[in-house]
């Protein structure tokens, strides 16, 4: 009888090592102060935008890139030129409420000559993406 439960204990023992073994092996990769990120066009053009991050707040690297994949989908939308919009830079600055993103790009104007543009969006630390302001 003792033996049975002096095994039923260390087996309920190893369950629980393993099941807290997952959860530590299941780090968080949160976002540097600066990085490139990775950006691909529907028609194949890829961009390495390199972005600095002055957020006061820690968030995931996930959720920064779902943020910048929606401001550079809606950038695209606004700006009406699919071709020629180019995104050369991002930064990331603290709000009150919410956090900011400053996207510069350029696009061709109707001359043909390369115009600078810059959008400013408000984001949250989920990464859902509010108006332009």
């Amino acid at each position: 009888m003792v033996n049975k439960s002096c095994k039923l204990c260390f087996l309920l023992f190893l369950a629980m090592l393993f099941n807290s073994s997952f959860l530590f092996s299941q780090q968080v990769t949160m976002a540097p102060k600066n990085f490139i990120f990775s950006w691909q066009k529907a028609n194949g053009d890829q961009y390495e935008i390199p972005v600095d991050n002055n957020l006061e707040v820690q968030m995931e690297q996930k959720r920064v890139n779902r943020a910048l994949m929606l401001i550079l989908l809606k950038s695209v939308l606004k700006s009406r030129d699919f071709d020629s919009f180019d995104p050369f830079h991002i930064t990331l600055l603290p709000d009150e409420k919410n956090q900011v993103a400053i996207l510069e790009f350029t696009k061709l104007n109707t001359s043909g000559e390369i115009k600078k543009f810059t959008y400013y969006f408000t984001f949250d630390t989920f990464g859902n993406v509010f108006n332009q302001l």
